[in-house]
Parts: structure tokens; sequence; C-alpha cells
């Protein structure tokens, strides 16, 4: 086997306690072992796994990609450094970082090592522990500073992911809802520039998986080479897709928020145009289009802005996105805004969100 001396650089990356299993002296040169030069050159895309001690990431890992029983790891000890495995996700190899939260790991990982960690990343998951609010400071600085990292680090932007998780422990749905607002908007303000998809989700029932499914899709998500591509026509509507992902994540966003059941948004011009905030397949959006069609709501009444309406058991908002854009709103929970709340309260609701989606909409493909 040829050995090569390390290069200077990689050393500091190295845990001390490690040196062991992943150097060798050879003829009194510190060499590689075979299994450091397969880490080194291990290429998979990464999902991070960023948050403080106990918010629940390894208990996430172990039930998403381990198939452990939620009620396996309750009494999970903190993690030491950092932990890493490949998963197979759409026949890619993806590596999944489980970083320890205790303070002086995240030192580490956003100091020393912060080249190592926040390099390839194809998504950043933050987990936000949301029944402990006494840690919310120290949470919203673990975020910034990650995300200031991973800014730093990455060529393209990655996804970010931040879940409010725990929700098992909220039972009080008025209260959880108050704390999911304050911290939205807490995450949301610190990194301003950049689009983060919020979901609540726990380990004691299908929200966790809901959420990776959406994770592990962008962290295998492959752009075609352009010398793949068979017509101009494809790379327009790869770039089309790219561009309008943050208009999803901001319909997630006020669906996630007000209890919505979906958010549509569609073009009075162009048939073909929809984007919708739900995991719902688009035969089930075009079921929605379809009904919205043979009832007239597929337009605003003549000189309204916006109307409110019930369909059957379901509450319906309707606003128009300038140029020319709707904007629906559906909900068949009672304590959702539709149902709450008069037609003006939702207005004010909406109009900072419209005035995004127009800027948005507005610049160039």
């Amino acid at each position: 086997m040829l050995n090569r001396e390390i290069s200077q650089d990689l050393i500091p990356l190295l845990d001390i306690r490690i040196l062991g299993s992943l150097f060798k002296i050879n003829r009194g040169k510190l060499v590689m072992s075979h299994y450091l030069k397969q880490l080194k050159n291990q290429s998979s895309r990464k999902i991070i796994l960023l948050g403080l001690s106990q918010a629940g990431k390894t208990s996430i890992r172990d039930v998403v990609f381990g198939g452990k029983a939620p009620e396996d790891t309750q009494n999970y000890a903190a993690t030491l450094n950092y932990e890493r495995q490949i998963e197979q996700v759409a026949d890619e190899a993806v590596t999944v970082m489980d970083l320890g939260g205790q303070e002086v790991f995240l030192k580490r990982f956003l100091s020393s090592m912060s080249s190592f960690i926040f390099s390839n990343v194809a998504v950043l998951v933050f987990i936000c522990d949301i029944s402990t609010p006494d840690k919310f400071p120290q949470s919203l600085k673990a975020f910034t500073e990650g995300v200031t990292r991973l800014q730093e680090m990455s060529e393209v932007q990655p996804a970010i992911y931040t879940l409010l998780h725990k929700t098992d422990l909220m039972p009080d749905l008025t209260q959880r809802a108050e704390r999911m607002e304050l911290l939205m908007e807490l995450f949301q303000d610190a990194a301003s520039n950049m689009n983060i998809t919020f979901l609540q989700t726990s380990i004691y029932d299908n929200s966790i998986h809901e959420a990776f499914k959406r994770v592990t899709a962008e962290a295998s998500e492959a752009i075609p080479e352009v010398e793949q591509l068979e017509t101009e026509e494809d790379l327009a509507s790869i770039q089309r897709r790219l561009r309008l992902r943050p208009v999803q994540q901001l319909l997630h966003a006020l669906m996630f928020m007000n209890r919505l059941d979906e958010v549509l948004l569609i073009s009075l011009e162009d048939p073909e145009f929809r984007i919708h905030a739900s995991d719902a397949e688009s035969g089930e959006i075009q079921q929605i289009i379809t009904l919205l069609d043979k009832t007239n709501d597929l337009k605003l009444i003549s000189g309204a802005k916006s109307d409110i309406k019930r369909l059957d058991s379901t509450m319906i908002y309707r606003t128009r996105v300038d140029p020319n854009y709707l904007l629906i709103l559906f909900s068949n929970d009672s304590k959702s805004m539709l149902e709450t709340r008069k037609l003006f309260e939702v207005e004010e609701t909406v109009s900072l969100l419209r005035s995004q989606l127009e800027t948005m909409l507005k610049s160039p493909a």
C-alpha cells in the first residue's frame, strides 16, 4: 500500500483521542491508515443535525434512519463530539452528521472544525426543543452561528430546515402555537436573507418521518449536467423550479403557522403554473383546482382584492397577488385563522406575505 504524508491542514480537524485508529507510524513518519483515506475521499453530500444538547438529535437519527422505537431512545446520554453514518437515499450516498450539542463541542464545530463540518452540506437541520423556553436564546445563538458558517463554507445555498421539536411535550395547542410563532419570528429574523422551512415534529408520531421525507429529498436532489439536457426547455424548467423553491417555502410557513390544510398559488394566465405548500400529490392538487373551476372560484369577483367563503365543510380565502396570480388558502380546522378571524384580520396576516411573493415572482427567471 502506498502511504502519503498527512496534509497539515487535516490534523486539526481530528480529535486527539482517535488518532491511534486513524494514523500509524511508517519509517518515522505519521501516515494515514486505510480507514482515514476512505474517510478523506468520501465526497457524499451531508445532512447536518445541529442543536443544543438534549434537543433530540440522536433520537431523531436513530428513529428515522435506524428504525428504533421512540421509547428505546429515552435514556440516551449526550453525544460526545459528533457521530456520522452513510445512508443510501434514492441510490445516492448521503452522510448524516449528528453534532454534539454541548457548548464545548459547539464552539469547536463553529470555529476550528467549521470547514470540515460545514463544507459540502446539502441540508442543515436545526432541532429546537420547544418545551424548554429558557434555552431559546442559546438555541437561537447556535442557529445563527451555524447558518453563518454554512454561508461561508457553501458555494451553493443548502436547504435549511428548523424542526420545532418535542411537540408531544406541549399538549396545550394555544401555548404551543404561541411558542412556535415566537421561534419562527426569531429564527427568520436571524437569517433574514435565507429561506428556512419550519416543521413541527415529534418522534412519537409520524411528523418526524414526514419531515425527513422532505429533508432526504432535498439532500438527494440531483441537477443534471448541462450536457445531459436534451433541450433548452429542460434547463429552463430546472432554473424555474430552483427559483420558485423559496416561494413554496413561504407558502408552507403560512400554512404551518395558521393551521391551514393547503395554500395554493396559481397563475391567472398560465394554467400550468401552480405551487402548493403541502406534500400533496399533483393529482390531489388537480382535483382541488377542478373543484374550484366548477364553482367559479378560480377568479375573484369583480373589483375585489380578496374574499373568504365556505365551500361545504371547507373555508376558502382568496386574494390577488400581482402581477396576475391568485393565492388560495384552505382549511377544515375549526381553530384555523379562517374560522377564528374576520376577513380584515386574515388580510392583515397575509399582507406581508403577499408583498414578499410579489417581489419573488417579479424577479427574473
